[in-house]
C-alpha cells in the first residue's frame, strides 16, 4: 500500500508544472514600445494614434473595455521602470472589473457584503483572454515593420515582474553577440513572447570627420562645429531690448531636423569668400548613442526579458539551457524573474519543511514517548502530499509558491488527527479492542476534517480576482486534509496492528 501511494506520488511530482504564482485576474493591459531611433515625439504620437484608433473603433467597449489612455515618450519597462526617449510609448488598456463567474459570488457574496458594489462588473472575459484578442487584433501594425518594438502583456504581479529574464555582463561585443543569440533561440520557443532587451539607444548621433581633401583646404572639426551650431543647435546671436526688457536674437533653421539638407549645405572656405559642400570636405558618420547603461556590482549588465503564455519558465529553460551553457564560455549569464524565485522558493520551502517535521517529531517522543509510534503518525505527513498533487490536478492548475506554503502549514495539521487516533488505538491489547477505539475516533476526525474542508471550499472552487493567488494554498490545505483523513483512519490503525499486535495475535 505504501509503495503504492509513494509510487503514484512520485509520478504525479514528476509530471506536475511549477510556476511562482498563478496567473490571476487584472483590470489593465500594457501595450508599449518604441517607433524605431530618431523619431521626434510628434511622429511617435501619430503611429500610436493608429493604435489607439483601432481599439477604440474595433474592440468591444461596452462590455471589455473602460478607457485607453496613453503616454508618448515613455514607456514602463518590465519592472516598472519608466524610460525616456521621444520614440517610446506606453499605452494603459483600463478593464471593467470582471463580473461574477460563479455561484458563490453571484447569489451569496453581493448579500454578505455590506459595500457590495456591481457597477462597473461588466466583463466576462479575463486580462489573459483580452490581451490574447488586443494581439489578434493589432496583428496589422505588429507586423507592419512601422514599428521597432511592440509589446502586448498583462503586467506581472508581486516581486516577480517577468516570466523570463537574463542578466548578462561581459565583454560589450560578446554581450551584444550573446544577446542576438539567446532573443532567437526564445522566439523559436512555443508560448514565449514581447522578448526584448534593456538596450536603451537614444538618437543618432552625426560624426563629422574631416577627409584629407577638407585638411588641405584648411578645415577642422571644430571650424565645421562652429558653422552648423547656429543653424543646426538653435544658436543665439545677439540680444536687443524692448518695452518689456532684453530680446534675445536666436537663428534656426527650418531645415535643423532634415538630415538630407546636410548633402547641400555649403560652408565657407576658412580665410576666403569661396564655399564649397560640405559632404565635400567631411565624412559624416551615423552612430546611435546609448541613452541608458545598466551597471550591477560595478559591472555593465544587460538584461533579456520575455513573457509566457501556455508554458512555465521551468520548461522554457529545459530548452534554453543548452545554449546557455555554451555561451556561459564568453559571458556571465545570470538567471533572475521567475525561474531564480523557483528555484529560491523551492530551497526554502524544503528547509521549512524539514524544520517543521524535525519539531513535530520532537513534540510526539515527548508525547507519546515512542519513537515507533511518532514515525506511525508522522509517515502521514509525505504520504499525504498525494492529496495535494491529485488537487491540482482536479482543479487543473500549477503547483505555485502558495501550494508549497500550503503542504508546509499542511504537516501540521494533519497530525493532529493522528494524536487524536493514536491516543486511542494504543489501549486497544487486541484487534476487536483496537477496531473499537478507532471507530469512537471515527465521528471526531471525520467532523473535523469536513468543517476544514468546507471552510476551504469557497476559496478551492470559487475563487475569483486577486483571491486566485491563495487558491493553489486551500487546494494544498483542502485536498491534503481529505486524504490524511483516510489515511488516520485506515493507515495509522493497520500500520499499529502490524507492529504492536501481530505477536498477541499468534
Amino acid at each position: 500500500m505504501v509503495a503504492s501511494i509513494l509510487s503514484a506520488t512520485y509520478f504525479l511530482a514528476v509530471n506536475s508544472r511549477f510556476q511562482f504564482l498563478p496567473d490571476f485576474d487584472s483590470t489593465q493591459v500594457y501595450i508599449n514600445g518604441s517607433v524605431g531611433v530618431g523619431k521626434k515625439i510628434e511622429q511617435t504620437e501619430e503611429l500610436v494614434a493608429r493604435i489607439e484608433q483601432k481599439i477604440l473603433k474595433e474592440y468591444d467597449f461596452e462590455n471589455n473595455l473602460d478607457s485607453v489612455s496613453s503616454v508618448i515618450g515613455m514607456r514602463l519597462d518590465g519592472k516598472n521602470i519608466p524610460q525616456s526617449e521621444e520614440f517610446y510609448f506606453h499605452i494603459f488598456v483600463n478593464l471593467y472589473e470582471r463580473a461574477p463567474q460563479n455561484a458563490f459570488d453571484k447569489y451569496i457574496n453581493p448579500y454578505l457584503s455590506p459595500k457590495y458594489d456591481d457597477t462597473n462588473m461588466k466583463r466576462e472575459k479575463s486580462a489573459q483572454d483580452i490581451e490574447a484578442e488586443l494581439k489578434e487584433l493589432l496583428k496589422p501594425l505588429i507586423e507592419s515593420k512601422k514599428y521597432e518594438e511592440f509589446k502586448v502583456f498583462v503586467p506581472g504581479a508581486g516581486i516577480v515582474k517577468n516570466d523570463i529574464e537574463l542578466a548578462i555582463s561581459g565583454n560589450n561585443e560578446k554581450i551584444s553577440n550573446a544577446v542576438t543569440i539567446i532573443k532567437d533561440k526564445l522566439s523559436s520557443i512555443k508560448g514565449v513572447s514581447n522578448i526584448a532587451d534593456d538596450i536603451l539607444e537614444g538618437n543618432v548621433e552625426l560624426k563629422f570627420k574631416v577627409n584629407p581633401y577638407g585638411q588641405r583646404l584648411g578645415f577642422t572639426e571644430s571650424y565645421i562645429v562652429s558653422n552648423i551650431r547656429p543653424l543646426y543647435f538653435k544658436g543665439t546671436y545677439s540680444k536687443m531690448f524692448d518695452d518689456d526688457g532684453i530680446v534675445e536674437v536666436v537663428f534656426q533653421s527650418k531645415n535643423k531636423d532634415t538630415l538630407s539638407s546636410l548633402d547641400s549645405f555649403e560652408i565657407l572656405v576658412p580665410g576666403s569668400n569661396q564655399k564649397v559642400l560640405l559632404t565635400d570636405v567631411v565624412s559624416i558618420i551615423e552612430q546611435k548613442a546609448l541613452s541608458q547603461i545598466f551597471k550591477e556590482n560595478n559591472k555593465r549588465i544587460v538584461s533579456i526579458t520575455a513573457s509566457s503564455d501556455g508554458v512555465t519558465s521551468s520548461e522554457i529553460f529545459e530548452q534554453l539551457n543548452p545554449t546557455l551553457e555554451e555561451l556561459g564560455k564568453e559571458v556571465l549569464i545570470e538567471v533572475k524573474g521567475e525561474q531564480e524565485e523557483n528555484q529560491k522558493v523551492q530551497r526554502e520551502m524544503g528547509e521549512a519543511a524539514l524544520l517543521a517535521i524535525i519539531l513535530i517529531f520532537i513534540a510526539l517522543i515527548w508525547m507519546f514517548d515512542s519513537v515507533v509510534k511518532s514515525l506511525i503518525i508522522l509517515s502521514t505527513v509525505p504520504l499525504s502530499i498525494l492529496g495535494v498533487l491529485v488537487g491540482h490536478l482536479v482543479i487543473g492548475i500549477n503547483i505555485t509558491m502558495p501550494s508549497l506554503i500550503g503542504i508546509v502549514g499542511l504537516a501540521g495539521v494533519i497530525v493532529n488527527d493522528g494524536i487524536i487516533m493514536m491516543d486511542f488505538i494504543k489501549k486497544g491489547k487486541t484487534l476487536l479492542e483496537l477496531e473499537e477505539y478507532a471507530l469512537m475516533r471515527l465521528r471526531p476526525i471525520l467532523l473535523t476534517s469536513a468543517t476544514t474542508i468546507l471552510g476551504l471550499s469557497t476559496l478551492m472552487f470559487f475563487a475569483s480576482g486577486q483571491a486566485l493567488i491563495l487558491q493553489p494554498m486551500a487546494i494544498s490545505l483542502g485536498f491534503g486534509i481529505l486524504w490524511a483523513t483516510i489515511l488516520n483512519l485506515y493507515y495509522v490503525p493497520m500500520v499499529y496492528r502490524l507492529i504492536y499486535l501481530r505477536k498477541a495475535e499468534r
